[in-house]
């Protein structure tokens, strides 16, 4: 069985106030597409309230990066309370949402995913031991990609939304 590690856990971003839900579904999945990722949706749910509408989205999309390591990152949004509202911008009246968005990120890095190293008990030996002392390089490596890959996507979420100014630089 291939190896899954947790390499970030619950990277959180939550907004309220006016925004494009559409759009911004349309910029993660634009995303997803220029970084070459294979986009699965998990669940798509949407309840409509009194209060407005609830809409629960799981995103997990994967992407090999060599022929050993793979990548996936599973993406939970959650918008409460989602109301149309008619702004106008510009002299232009546009159609545009109004909520509460909350967002997890989470990135998982997957060892031997076509389980190729699970046929006998050397093999499986082996592989402990490689990825142990001699993979644990290139494991940096993909773990690089990987963490980088989920920050770029979080910094696009939130430059989408205008949270870009209220980044605390660590």
């Amino acid at each position: 069985m291939s190896e899954k590690k947790l390499v970030i856990d619950q990277l959180k971003l939550t907004y309220e106030g006016l925004f494009d839900l559409n759009g911004l579904y349309r910029t993660i999945d634009s995303w997803f597409y220029e970084k070459g990722y294979d986009k699965f949706e998990l669940k798509n749910f949407e309840q409509v309230l009194p209060s407005g509408k609830d809409v629960q989205i799981e995103l997990l999309p994967w992407k090999k990066t060599t022929d050993y390591f793979k990548n996936e990152i599973r993406v939970r949004m959650k918008f409460i309370n989602v109301k149309n509202v008619e702004i106008e911008k510009e002299g232009n009246k546009i159609n545009i949402n109004q909520g509460k968005v909350m967002m997890i990120f989470d990135g998982y890095l997957t060892s031997d995913y076509e389980n190729r190293w699970e046929s006998n008990a050397l093999l499986y030996f082996l592989r402990t031991l490689f990825d142990k002392y001699i993979f644990r390089g290139y494991f940096a490596k993909a773990e690089k990609w990987l963490v980088n890959d989920l920050y770029q996507l979080h910094g696009i979420v939130q430059r989408y939304l205008n949270l870009y100014r209220y980044e605390k630089h660590v």
